[in-house]
């Protein structure tokens, strides 16, 4: 008939009250006010209902309890090193949308002040640094932490592994695919859940071109031979059993470095004052002399330059560098001597003992002589 009764049918349609008689008429407003808001009450309740039963039908906890950790941990060697590793698995079809795993190690501790610390959290590295600690968790994964320097367990070995008192928690975190919420599921390893010196059995097997995951030996471990011994003891008897390395004779390369160097240093010495220059003593000494001087490879490189007589001389154990150098220059001082010492007997005694001999000579052995000298 007018407004407020068409309004009243359009709430009768919309609430499905239905179209029986009207007990509220257009000539009360407050009945319809009242009629109004208890439609919009009852829609919000029934929503908030719903909502409730939903999330509580898919809660994070039962997804929780569709992840699977091994009921052991496992120590043993893989890849070359000591690496404690446990096992994890999805029952569930749907996947875990970013999963990401995290290890903790809860251990009391004093520290070098005396304070007590009963319940110290320690992170276990499982791939913080490389990305495997983010899982992609399709099949039954084995989480590592590799025993190493920085490891909380590098002094651990498998007789003080009985005496230790200690718990790894591990937890596990993803979003779940259906709903979009957050699950976080964990457990715990304490020292007698540990199994050194074991391996998990392998439980992905190929059959027809499809990989079977077999659930059954999801918790099954096996022996396999370790040593009993910590990381820090095995890199101590390795220290020990490895043979000294002895020094490596100095090749071509060395050399030349080490001329180079030399080089360097004169160059050095040139540039430095007058007073400097007397206080070092370089510039009285040749190169050469510097070089045969400066390590033994080198002396008998340069050794190598001289005649056969220097290379005799020095040879001879007990001569040092000053000697060769001073019977060097007089060898290169007096070379009519050293001439006339090569000669036969009867020339040295025509020669006068060493002089000067073209005097005594007949004409044809002292034209013999100085083609000789020459």
């Amino acid at each position: 008939y007018n407004f407020p009764s068409a309004f009243l049918f359009f709430i009768e349609t919309e609430a499905t009250i239905g179209y029986g008689y009207r007990y509220i008429t257009d000539k009360c407003p407050e009945g319809i006010i009242l009629f109004l808001f208890q439609s919009i009450l009852g829609s919000i309740v029934d929503a908030f209902l719903i909502g409730c039963m939903f999330i509580k039908m898919s809660q994070p906890k039962k997804r929780a309890e569709t992840l699977m950790f091994s009921e052991h941990a496992a120590i043993s060697m893989r890849d070359g090193k000591l690496t404690l590793m446990f096992r994890v698995g999805n029952l569930r079809n749907s996947h875990m949308v970013s999963a990401q795993i995290r290890c903790k190690l809860l251990k009391s501790r004093q520290t070098p002040e005396g304070e007590f610390l009963p319940l110290d959290q320690l992170e276990l590295d499982v791939g913080f640094s490389t990305g495997a600690d983010q899982l992609f968790l399709v099949s039954p994964l084995t989480i590592c932490h590799v025993i190493d320097s920085k490891s909380p367990f590098y002094d651990l070995s498998q007789r003080s592994m009985h005496t230790e008192q200690f718990e790894i928690v591990v937890i596990l975190e993803g979003i779940v695919e259906t709903t979009g919420m957050t699950c976080q599921a964990r457990t715990s390893y304490t020292e007698d859940e540990v199994l050194w010196g074991h391996r998990f059995f392998p439980v992905i097997s190929l059959e027809e071109g499809f990989f079977k995951v077999d659930y059954s030996q999801f918790h099954a471990t096996f022996e396999v031979p370790t040593p009993p011994y910590s990381v820090k003891e095995q890199e101590e008897m390795l220290l020990m059993s490895s043979p000294l390395i002895p020094p490596a004779v100095s090749n071509s390369k060395e050399r030349n470095s080490s001329v180079e160097c030399l080089d360097g240093l004169d160059e050095v010495g040139t540039k430095l004052p007058s007073k400097l220059q007397k206080i070092t003593g370089r510039d009285d000494f040749p190169k050469k002399l510097l070089r045969m001087s400066s390590t033994t490879s080198e002396k008998a490189y340069s050794m190598g330059d001289l005649p056969m007589k220097l290379q005799r001389i020095s040879s001879v154990p007990g001569n040092s560098e000053e000697k060769l150098g001073s019977k060097t220059t007089k060898m290169m001082s007096d070379p009519m001597s050293q001439s006339v010492a090569e000669l036969p007997p009867k020339l040295q005694k025509l020669s006068g003992g060493g002089g000067r001999m073209e005097g005594n000579l007949p004409p044809k052995l002292r034209k013999m002589n100085s083609d000789r000298f020459t």
